[in-house]
């Protein structure tokens, strides 16, 4: 596997021996390299308009791109709205080409699917500690993305994920590709039992453990849980501790400015299939 993290090496788990059979689809996960990677107002310069932060963004997106040699249009990056009900979406190339800037498109659901109809297009996330599941299934030439918080990952949607390939798209589990992005570490605490913990398998996998009165949230030991990586050809985890390493943005580290300011921002994570002409 090359080119996995364009800002720093990361730490990668496989659990599986395997390889991706195909060099034509990426993931991408910036890191703070090019800034933030969304409009947050709080991480651009004070004064500045709504205009003049997309168009900063605009240029971070860019430096991506030619990072990447221009593998991706860095005009072409869409998210779902994230509206909690497990929906998976598929971007066409008529929803592509009805915005010039995919941050434009509305796009209800949770699962983002992309396929190698349309190259040079990025599916995935803003995040700054939560994890993004990208499951892919190469042979059919067909990628979903997902943002798994706490919160959606106690919804299940890790396993969504790879049921919306199996539902819509037949796709075998043998192969499915799994990615799982930086996202942080166990340092991460509550002083009480998350609200959001809803479900049995956290206390039953060891994912929120208590220690001391405050409450060690194991995000990995969660998603591996529902994912089982066993099942699946190549199942890889990118170790990296968001809250840590200095090279990721992390909110529960910035922790509403209570924190240091270089932590406040969004990284991006997702796939995309290589570009091969502008589209």
């Amino acid at each position: 596997m090359e080119n996995l993290n364009n800002n720093r090496k990361g730490n990668y788990k496989i659990y599986k021996c395997g390889t991706m059979p195909t060099e034509q689809l990426r993931i991408l996960e910036t890191g703070n390299k090019y800034g933030c990677m969304n409009t947050k107002a709080s991480c651009y310069k004070e004064g500045l308009s709504k205009k003049e932060i997309r168009a900063e963004f605009l240029e971070h997106r860019k430096m991506a791109a030619e990072d990447n040699k221009y593998a991706f249009d860095p005009y072409k990056f869409y998210i779902p709205s994230q509206d909690g009900k497990g929906k998976a979406v598929e971007l066409t190339r008529d929803m592509v080409e009805a915005y010039e800037d995919g941050w434009d498109l509305d796009i209800p659901g949770d699962i983002l699917v992309i396929t190698n109809k349309i190259p040079g297009v990025v599916a995935g996330f803003p995040v700054a500690d939560c994890p993004v599941v990208i499951a892919s299934d190469l042979k059919n030439g067909v990628t979903a993305t997902a943002h798994c918080s706490a919160a959606m990952i106690d919804n299940y949607l890790p396993k969504m994920t790879i049921e919306s390939l199996q539902s819509e798209y037949d796709s075998k589990l043998e192969d499915i590709y799994v990615y799982i992005g930086a996202h942080a570490g166990s340092s991460w605490t509550y002083d009480k039992w998350p609200n959001w913990a809803k479900e049995n398998f956290w206390e039953e996998t060891g994912a929120i453990t208590e220690e001391n009165g405050l409450y060690k949230i194991n995000l990995r030991k969660a998603l591996l849980s529902q994912l089982h990586p066993e099942q699946f050809e190549t199942f890889i985890v990118n170790t990296t501790d968001t809250r840590t390493n200095p090279n990721y943005y992390s909110n529960s580290v910035y922790n509403n400015g209570k924190g240091p300011k270089e932590k406040d921002g969004r990284h991006f994570e997702g796939a995309y299939y290589q570009k091969t002409k502008r589209l």
